[in-house]
């Protein structure tokens, strides 16, 4: 039977399951796709479409590239065929469409559970478990929402309130008009006035204002979690929850007032005041203006997890190392896009060992920009100062690790050890007097745009390497000079890295800013006999905004000819490169990654 041929939905699903137990997957997926096809809802979709298109000939100001909403379709086998393809291309596997079609499943059947259960599966099957249990949720709040009378007879049994207590607002959960203060109020009830649990990524979509937020609190006597983003004006909190350990604020920052000299509260500042003592784990976006003072920063005894971000507009430096110590149980800090500093008050010393519980830091470091710069700041001067305040402040951050005790290190900081006048802005400067052992314990490591001499890096990571900790490695190769050869300093660069090669705890390489010439014989280019000599290997990264596209797709396309992997990630490949490459990865039996993929964080270790 061809899916080219005249057969019904019925039929051409059916010779799809057979060709999938015989593990002919790609001959499913055409049966599959063309039982989609005779659905009558697509049918009428692609009629719409030509109409549309005749249409827009006629209106010259009409926008091409308008897509039509997806329809709902009560047709079971339209959904059926979503689901089979859906699971098809797990088995190729190629989970960026299997989850497309289970999202599809969602728009076309929003009350049926198995479009929700098939992109749950498919999360899970991508190591995103939070991912996952929100889909879940999303579905049953959908279902929920279209069906009243199912939330009455909820609430009619037992045990109905602990369905209520965490109350998540992302995605499709969120409310698509502002909720009234009578419809906030009837939610809450649900729970019996206890909820645990409150997330809501879009505030001021939401309607969230003072007196709906003192409702939420008053009904929050036990919230342990809160996460505000986006919100239409400030927030005071009425009153304290006791029990909150997690708190994430986006935003809140913006509506800071200098207030008369009576003293009208901030309430940014009182909000985080307020809770400061019962926080395990604390991610804000866009800080307090009183911290930068430091003396308003408050102790947060059990703190454990930190992330902090800048607003957009927020240019002065932020005292860092004050707030470490206000942190003593802290594990993973997460610094994002922050200009810091390395002040403290008085002449107090920095204790490197401030932090004894620290498993993982994270600095992606944003140099200062002239763009940045508050009106009142002269900006070469500033940013040459800025930048140089930061060089320190990272410089003392680095040598928290000497408990002995970091997992994982990840830095985003322009940097080049080659560069004599930045000497200065080497931010592992003040470990070259320690010794070889000072990231024994290092399971995780990432660099980008810093690049580290080759001995320095020998010296640092070569000792968890050898203990077969540290499995991941990444080498971001110096700026090509001014009319050098091609590839002449990317090559001298990787030879200087033979103390790596060949060892075994290897699994994954990054390659970031490379250069490397086209060689007639592939062989011979020192990139793949680099490569080759490591005997586990499974996946190469490679991100470069120095290589042309043409270059970067010949480097790729000998990498997978010649070296034995399982998988490669590029983000960077468009058009014929992107289906060149991602056709030979198929052909040798590579997972092929493209998409982004954004740091997992809180970072979850084995002994956790």
């Amino acid at each position: 039977m061809s899916p080219d041929g005249d057969v019904s939905m019925e039929d051409a699903i059916g010779a799809g399951r057979d060709k999938y137990a015989a593990q002919r997957y790609r001959q499913a997926l055409d049966f599959f796709t063309h039982a989609i096809k005779l659905c009558p809802c697509e049918i009428g979709k692609r009629k719409r479409k030509r109409s549309d298109s005749v249409s827009r000939e006629l209106d010259q100001d009409a926008q091409s590239n308008q897509r039509l909403p997806t329809l709902e379709c009560d047709n079971p086998l339209h959904l059926q065929a979503l689901s089979y393809r859906a699971g098809t291309f797990e088995k190729i596997p190629d989970l960026r469409r299997a989850l497309a079609d289970a999202q599809r499943m969602t728009a076309i059947a929003p009350c049926a559970p198995e479009g929700y259960l098939r992109a749950s599966k498919i999360l899970r099957l991508d190591e995103k478990p939070a991912d996952s249990l929100d889909v879940l949720t999303d579905g049953i709040l959908v279902l929920l929402e279209r069906d009243s009378s199912r939330i009455e007879d909820i609430r009619a049994r037992p045990g109905h309130a602990q369905l209520w207590r965490s109350l998540i607002f992302t995605g499709a959960s969120a409310p698509k008009r502002p909720l009234s203060f009578d419809a906030t109020r009837k939610l809450l009830a649900h729970s019996m006035n206890d909820i645990k649990e409150l997330v809501i990524d879009k505030a001021a979509k939401f309607g969230l204002d003072q007196r709906k937020f003192k409702a939420i609190l008053d009904a929050g006597i036990r919230l342990e979690r809160l996460e505000l983003a986006n919100p239409g004006e400030a927030l005071f909190l009425t009153r304290i929850p006791k029990q909150l350990k997690h708190l994430r604020l986006d935003g809140l920052y913006r509506f800071y007032r200098p207030g008369p000299m009576d003293g009208t509260r901030d309430a940014y500042q009182h909000f985080l005041m307020s809770v400061a003592a019962t926080l395990e784990s604390l991610t804000l976006t866009g800080l307090p203006r009183r911290w930068f003072t430091s003396l308003a920063i408050p102790i947060m005894p059990r703190l454990k997890y930190l992330r902090l971000a800048r607003g957009p507009d927020q240019s002065r430096p932020f005292p860092i190392l004050q707030m470490l110590r206000n942190t003593p149980l802290l594990e993973q800090l997460y610094v994002e896009h922050l200009i810091v500093d390395s002040r403290l008050p008085g002449d107090e010393k920095f204790d490197s060992r401030c932090l004894p519980h620290l498993k993982c830091l994270t600095i992606l470091n944003s140099r200062p920009r002239a763009r940045d710069l508050e009106e009142d700041m002269d900006d070469e001067s500033w940013i040459q100062t800025l930048g140089s305040t930061s060089a320190r402040a990272y410089q003392k951050l680095i040598t928290l690790h000497l408990t002995k005790k970091l997992k994982y290190l990840e830095i985003l900081h322009d940097w080049e050890y080659s560069t004599p006048d930045t000497a200065d802005d080497d931010i592992f400067k003040s470990l070259h007097t320690e010794g070889g052992d000072v990231f024994e314990s290092l399971e995780g490591l990432r660099l980008s745009d810093l690049v580290m001499s080759p001995m320095d890096a020998q010296i640092f990571f070569r000792q968890p390497i050898m203990a077969g900790k540290l499995s991941t490695f990444d080498i971001v190769f110096p700026l090509p000079a001014f009319q050098e050869n091609n590839g002449q300093s990317s090559a001298g660069h990787i030879q200087k890295y033979q103390w790596l090669e060949g060892l075994e705890a290897i699994r994954c390489i990054g390659l970031y800013n490379f250069s490397f010439k086209a060689y007639v014989r592939p062989w011979e280019s020192p990139l793949i006999k680099f490569l080759q000599t490591f005997p586990c290997l499974e996946e190469v990264k490679f991100d470069s905004s120095v290589t042309r596209d043409y270059e970067l797709q010949i480097t790729i396309q000998d990498v997978l000819k010649l070296v034995k992997l399982k998988s490669i990630y590029a983000t960077q490949l468009f058009g014929e490169s992107f289906d060149k490459t991602r056709r030979l990865a198929r052909e040798r039996g590579v997972e092929f990654i493209w998409e982004e993929q954004p740091t997992k964080w809180p970072i979850r270790f084995k002994d956790d």
